[in-house]
C-alpha cells in the first residue's frame, strides 16, 4: 500500500513539474517572436558602409527625404545624454507607419564607448517607464540587440538597437498606430531578421 502512494505521489509531482514548466518559453522561443525570416514581407535590401549595416525596409514602405533632425535624448543634463541622426526614413501611406534608421551617440565625453549601450538602455527605459514598457535582449545574426517597445497614446514604437562592427549604436525605431499593430508587425519582424552587420 505505501508503494501504491509512493508511485501515486512522484507521478503527482512529476505531473505538476510538467504543467508548471510547460507554460514558459525559453530565451530562444521568445527571441523568435521578435523577428522572421520571411522574404516576402520586406522590401529592397538598404546597404549602408557608415552605418555598417544592411537591412530590408518592410514592402511596401517607401523611402522619404530624411527630414527629421537630430533627436537627443537625456535625463535632465545635456551633457548627460544622446543624439540619434536618423540617415533613412521609410513611410507606409497605407496606415501612416514609420521605419526611422541611423546613429546614436553620446554627449557625455567621460563615458567608455564599451558603456554606451548600456547607458542607453538605461536612459531609454527610465524615460518610457510609465508607457506600457517592454524590453527584450536577443542575439541574431551575431548582433546582440534590444528592443524597447513603448506606447504613447494611440501609436507604439518599438527601438531596436544594437552596436555595428566599429562599436557605434545604431537604431532601428518602428513607429505605427495600435489599430495597425496586427497588419504591420509581420512585415517588422521580417525586417528585423533582414539585419545584418557588413564586416
Amino acid at each position: 500500500m505505501k508503494i501504491i502512494k509512493l508511485r501515486y505521489l512522484i507521478l503527482l509531482f512529476a505531473g505538476y513539474l510538467l504543467v508548471s514548466c510547460g507554460g514558459k518559453k525559453s530565451p530562444e522561443e521568445e527571441a523568435a517572436n521578435l523577428y522572421s525570416s520571411d522574404k516576402t514581407k520586406i522590401g529592397i535590401e538598404i546597404s549602408d558602409d557608415v552605418l555598417g549595416i544592411k537591412f530590408n525596409p518592410p514592402l511596401d514602405w517607401d523611402l522619404t527625404p530624411s527630414s527629421l533632425s537630430k533627436k537627443i535624448e537625456n535625463r535632465n543634463n545635456p551633457s548627460d545624454g544622446f543624439i540619434y541622426e536618423p540617415v533613412y526614413v521609410f513611410f507606409d501611406k497605407a496606415n501612416g507607419s514609420i521605419l526611422s534608421c541611423g546613429k546614436v551617440s553620446s554627449t557625455d565625453t567621460t563615458v567608455a564607448t564599451s558603456s554606451h549601450i548600456n547607458f542607453y538602455k538605461g536612459l531609454l527605459s527610465t524615460k518610457y517607464k510609465n508607457s506600457n514598457l517592454s524590453m527584450h535582449s536577443f542575439v541574431h545574426s551575431r548582433i546582440a540587440f534590444t528592443v524597447i517597445k513603448f506606447d504613447k497614446e494611440n501609436l507604439t514604437g518599438n527601438k531596436l538597437f544594437f552596436q555595428n562592427s566599429s562599436g557605434q549604436i545604431i537604431q532601428l525605431e518602428y513607429s505605427f498606430r495600435k489599430d495597425s499593430e496586427e497588419t504591420v508587425t509581420p512585415a517588422i519582424k521580417a525586417s528585423i531578421g533582414s539585419i545584418k552587420l557588413l564586416n
